[in-house]
């Protein structure tokens, strides 16, 4: 005779069962949450691979991502759409100038918002000659028509507006460049490479330039920078933007390890701030940009509040090159910034005053 299982017995086992088997699904979860690939926001939501020619974990936070084969293709996929050698190249950002002097491309035409002395001597040291085309804002398309180019390299956000215009003249690419990071501006080189055809001889710039980069990140490591809040201004006539964790030199002070005042300010790449928004980000060192001979920070120095910054109490504010910190992205401004660092954090140390460490304008 058949007995009726004991549901008291069998039950207590099946709780059993799926509490093993569920742990289970879950370790190899984490485990593959664990050992997955990060990834980093790109421009156009393309995930990057976490890889840095210098050998760099891809666990360590600061590590710049280098887009895949895979991923540079997916961004560009009508490569045979651009010329194999392109000779008269018109680029509308000086990003895009550095990227292109680095693979030994002269352009003919540049945006410089009709002010060469705005392009740093590292770039005017290759550059012959050249046409301005006019702003960065709004370029000249007669101007840029009028020299013929076989390739236009544009920024997403100033002139997607007018990419088809600019097609009409030549084949051309919308790239990142504005509000841009450091990281991105290194993927957008890449991406410059793939578009002239050298992609292996911009990957050789790429890991010889994160070389220089991670050398002077070490030594950094061991000044009053590292242990210290810097944050980076632009200041003008019309007011002060702080350039917050996001943007290029935000995101390049990170990158060497070096504090933000404002890490809470992830979104806005230029963030307009009145004295009071200064003072309660108070970083211990404040590096200024200057646009115009008076800006609104001179102003400032004359309330009572200025003196309560720490940077001013410490006579750690510091001029340097707005050309290199915020116009003239680039690896080739990259390392310069990262060298004047250390020579700031290294002067800092034998001398008590801010007075000589003024940089001029180079």
């Amino acid at each position: 005779m058949n007995q009726r299982p004991n549901l008291t017995l069998i039950l207590p086992l099946l709780v059993i069962v799926l509490i093993v088997v569920g742990g289970i699904v879950f370790i190899n979860t984490q485990k593959n949450n664990v050992t997955a690939t990060p990834s980093l926001s790109a421009d156009n939501d393309t995930s990057v691979a976490a890889t840095q020619s210098n050998g760099s974990s891809s666990s360590d936070n600061h590590a710049v991502q280098l887009l895949t084969d895979k991923e540079i293709k997916a961004r560009l996929p009508n490569l045979s759409d651009y010329p194999q050698n392109p000779k008269r190249i018109v680029v509308l950002e000086y990003s895009f100038l550095g990227d292109a002097l680095a693979l030994g491309l002269t352009p003919v035409g540049i945006a410089d918002d009709n002010k060469p002395d705005s392009i740093i001597p590292e770039f005017t040291q290759q550059l012959s000659d050249y046409t301005s085309v006019g702003s960065r804002y709004q370029p000249s398309l007669e101007a840029i028509a009028d020299l013929q180019p076989d390739l236009i390299i544009a920024d997403d956000e100033r002139h997607t507006v007018i990419a088809d215009e600019l097609n009409h003249i030549t084949p051309s690419v919308v790239l990142k460049s504005r509000g841009e990071s450091y990281a991105e501006n290194i993927q957008t080189a890449q991406l410059v490479g793939h578009i002239v055809h050298q992609d292996k001889k911009m990957a050789r710039i790429i890991d010889s330039h994160l070389k220089k980069m991670a050398d002077l990140q070490s030594q950094l490591a061991a000044t009053p920078l590292a242990n210290h809040s810097v944050q980076f201004a632009i200041i003008s006539d019309k007011g002060m933007w702080l350039h917050g964790p996001s943007s290029y030199a935000g995101s390049l002070l990170d990158y060497l390890n070096i504090k933000s005042p404002i890490p809470e300010q992830t979104d806005e790449a230029y963030i307009a701030t009145s004295l009071e928004q200064l003072i309660a980000a108070n970083p211990d060192w404040l590096l200024i940009g200057r646009y115009n001979e008076r800006t609104i920070y001179d102003e400032w120095k004359s309330s009572p509040l200025f003196n309560q910054l720490t940077a001013v109490k410490n006579d750690q504010v510091i001029e340097v090159d707005p050309n290199y910190w915020a116009l003239n992205r680039s690896m080739q401004s990259a390392e310069y910034m990262a060298a004047k660092l250390l020579e700031i954090a290294q002067k800092s140390k034998t001398k008590g005053s801010s007075a000589s460490l003024n940089e001029s304008n180079e």
